[in-house]
């Protein structure tokens, strides 16, 4: 012990009194408030995460999201902003001093920032949530998380597709899932003499499926002529969330009815 006390004498004796008197009253201020910064961004969002899932901002998870890490990100600024402070860091200068540096950063970064506005145009008037299906620049998937730079998505066929704010923004946003009803159609051709059976078979499993809704009542209609053939659409209601499966389960069901019957599609 009286050796280890000896080498840290020695140590601390070859440091200048004025290096001394920085460290004490400086630099070990300035890492115990931005430590605290840390520790205190850490409780904050967790305290507000709680929260939050208690009022009605928990059916929006991108905002949740957008919000706790935004609360996170100004309390370190903040404690950074304090620390170097404390450490007789020149804030008022740097400060100024960043307000013409950060005119030459903004021309590098403008496709960033352009990003940025746009995330918060977005996380603002929210034109899809977490969760959702939507069609974006050609992209049609799940929504699964907005960042401030980006939207993140998983497509139908289980792509990840990272799309850029702005991009988004300014694109055609298609919401599958902010509907309240969607149409299915089937399409099938078949011989012009068996038009009228077909319409009836169909007709008959339409009213056997609950997933299609009655209002509006479904409706099965020759479309098209040509030659022999018929064709014919059939066109039921359903809710947004029973669409792929509705629309799969009756095209294999009015293809096997139609066969049992002995009608041929064309």
């Amino acid at each position: 012990m009286d050796a280890s006390d000896a080498f840290l004498q020695r140590i601390l004796s070859q440091i200048p009194q004025s290096a001394r008197a920085w460290l004490t009253g400086n630099l070990l201020p300035a890492i115990l408030i931005i430590a605290i910064g840390v520790i205190a961004a850490g409780l904050v969002r967790r305290s507000l995460k709680a929260f939050l899932h208690k009022t009605r901002v928990r059916t929006d998870p991108l905002l949740t999201s957008f919000f706790l890490r935004a609360i996170h990100s100004i309390i370190l600024i903040l404690s950074l902003i304090t620390g170097l402070k404390a450490a007789g860091v020149p804030i008022e200068t740097f400060i100024a001093g960043l307000g013409i540096t950060g005119l030459l950063i903004g021309f590098g970064l403008r496709d960033t920032l352009s990003n940025m506005a746009a995330g918060l145009f977005l996380l603002i008037y929210r034109p899809f949530k977490a969760g959702e299906m939507v069609e974006v620049e050609g992209s049609k998937g799940v929504v699964e998380e907005v960042t401030i730079v980006n939207m993140q998505m998983t497509t139908t066929d289980g792509v990840r597709v990272i799309m850029p704010n702005s991009k988004v923004w300014g694109a055609k946003i298609t919401n599958f899932s902010m509907a309240n009803q969607r149409l299915i159609e089937i399409i099938v051709k078949l011989p012009r003499r068996d038009a009228q059976k077909a319409i009836e078979i169909i007709h008959g499993l339409l009213a056997q499926d609950d997933r299609i809704l009655n209002k509006p009542e479904p409706a099965v209609t020759v479309s098209s002529l040509a030659d022999n053939a018929a064709a014919l659409t059939a066109s039921a209601w359903v809710k947004p969330a029973d669409f792929q499966a509705t629309l799969h389960d009756q095209y294999l069901k009015v293809l096997s009815a139609l066969e049992s019957a002995g009608i041929e599609t064309v």
